[in-house]
């Protein structure tokens, strides 16, 4: 399957492809979608992540054709 995945800087991109989709296998969730981005772990709890713009967890089983982003709640300026 394909999901859409709009990741966060620090992210490993070497999974994604030009359109910024990552393919896993069926029965994925998005801790799968974590670990082929390569978030380090200390990251993960200022993150927020949603699977169709819905907050989710970790445990999230995911579909063909779901969008996967990843929200940084505090930013400086």
């Amino acid at each position: 399957m394909k999901v859409k995945v709009y990741a966060p800087a620090f992210a490993s991109f070497q999974h994604l492809d030009d359109d910024s989709s990552m393919k896993l296998p069926e029965g994925a969730t998005l801790n799968d979608v974590f670990r082929r981005l390569k978030i380090p772990l200390p990251l993960r709890p200022f993150l927020v992540y949603t699977v169709n713009y819905e907050k989710a967890g970790l445990n999230t089983p995911l579909n063909n054709g779901d969008v996967v982003s990843f929200l940084t709640p505090l930013a400086g300026g």
